[in-house]
């Protein structure tokens, strides 16, 4: 799909830095920070302390289920 969005002139210049160091294409470095950052925000979304929404007790939280990576 295409679409256009306006960056700001130096954001768009550390982007283009980043994907010739990194020797990929301006639009693969934006796919790739797009997906990642809307991964981590499900993971962030998904952690088990939001469920209890200010009610309750942690007692039935364990550390491995902390959101966390170890």
């Amino acid at each position: 799909m295409r679409t256009s969005v306006d960056i700001p002139d130096d954001l768009m210049k550390k982007a283009k830095i980043k994907a010739v160091e990194e020797g990929i294409s301006l639009k693969d470095l934006i796919i790739r920070s797009l997906t990642k950052e809307l991964e981590l925000k499900n993971e962030v979304e998904g952690t088990p302390w939001k469920d209890l929404k200010g009610k309750g007790t942690t007692s039935g939280l364990s550390a491995n289920k902390s959101g966390f990576d170890k």
